[in-house]
């Protein structure tokens, strides 16, 4: 249950807790310094019973315990009133109140043991008390405050991380929302609209060689056809390509049958090693955390290809202790010294949002593309 300032239960007994802890501390070290400055600078009159002196050891005991019992009435008095969940006004009111207590407190177990043999002295002392009781509660209800504005500090940049942890994932849903569309419009409506185009420019040609000679005829037939191979090409590759790049293959089904899909097109006079032994039975993620890792498999794919030269190729899915972890490893030119990173540091970037890593490393003869990424 929380207040009405965001503490909960747990936070104000904690509050309490400091604040009797405050009172008490700073309220023995005053009690210290009186008993001293009394004993050794004022040099009052000492303590006897029956005719024999206190020790001084005992005196400079029994004015400290007083002075720390007082401390203890403060405190317990802010504690079992609760100062520190009231308005101002009620804790200044009760807060003099609790000192109030306290002095009177102070004065009769003076008077009882003998500190001061007089009344009126012990009322003085109980007077020039008065301010100290206060200023000790005083401390303790600013520590507290302190505490307090810490703990709301430290709780606001824990909701504002929080917010833009959540403000990222909606961002990247949207991203997810837009590549699918987008792919699904250029697979479905750009291909129906390219195949209508192409026969659209068939009963062209059939129309037009009507008009025209035989040899005028096969010309045109044959621009036409290659008008129409080329949109045909565009169709197969081009936009399946594009559709691919914006929305994997198999995406929904999960991370290995995309990898998969992306392992079957590259060509074959390339070797990859598919090796799935290790993964889960089950895709863990979401198709955010799904998008981002195959990104990474194609990242390194290219990178290996275009930069590294691989002859061979291997790519690695399993499961290491809590992570995720996905491997590319390729046979030929192994990485640079410290590479300047794009496309490999924008996806660091989004996997540590995840708690995620990414490492590019040599490797024998070649080198290795390590994403981890924490089980859900």
């Amino acid at each position: 249950m929380t207040s009405a300032y965001g503490d909960t239960r747990s936070d104000r007994i904690a509050d309490r807790r400091l604040l009797l802890f405050g009172i008490v501390v700073t309220g023995g070290f005053f009690s210290f310094g009186a008993a001293a400055q009394s004993m050794l600078v004022i040099e009052v009159a000492h303590i006897s019973y029956a005719g024999h002196a206190l020790h001084p050891v005992l005196e400079a005991a029994l004015r400290f315990s007083i002075g720390l019992a007082a401390a203890l009435i403060i405190g317990g008095c802010a504690v079992w009133w609760r100062l520190t969940d009231r308005t101002p006004s009620e804790t200044i009111l009760l807060g003099i109140a609790a000192v109030l207590l306290a002095s009177a407190a102070r004065a009769l177990l003076q008077l009882l043991f003998g500190v001061h043999p007089e009344q009126i002295e012990a009322v003085k002392d109980a007077i020039v008390a008065l301010p100290i009781g206060l200023l000790v509660l005083g401390l303790g209800m600013a520590l507290v405050s302190l505490t307090r504005r810490a703990r709301e500090a430290e709780r606001e940049r824990r909701t504002s991380a929080v917010r833009a942890v959540e403000a990222l994932d909606q961002l990247q849903q949207e991203e997810l929302r837009v590549r699918r569309e987008v792919a699904d419009a250029l697979h479905g409506t750009m291909q129906n609209r390219f195949l209508l185009i192409g026969a659209r420019l068939g009963e062209a040609a059939d129309t037009i060689e009507a008009d025209l000679d035989e040899r005028g005829a096969a010309e045109l037939r044959e621009r036409l056809n290659g008008v129409r191979d080329e949109l045909d090409g565009l169709r197969e590759h081009e936009l399946r390509e594009l559709s691919i790049a914006l929305y994997p293959e198999a995406l929904d089904h999960g991370i290995v049958p995309a990898c998969r899909a992306l392992v079957a097109r590259i060509p074959r006079s390339i070797p990859v090693d598919f090796d799935i032994a290790g993964a889960p039975s089950a895709d863990p993620f979401d198709r955010t955390a799904r998008l981002l890792l195959v990104r990474v498999v194609e990242e390194g794919v290219s990178n290996a290809l275009r930069h590294g030269e691989a002859t061979e190729l291997a790519l690695t899915i399993a499961q290491r202790d809590d992570a995720y972890m996905i491997e590319v490893r390729h046979r030929g030119v192994e990485p640079v010294e410290a590479p300047r990173l794009s496309g490999l540091a924008r996806l660091r970037s989004r996997l540590a949002v995840l708690d995620g890593a990414l490492e590019l490393a040599n490797a024998p003869g070649g080198g290795v593309l390590t994403a981890r990424i924490p089980l859900p």
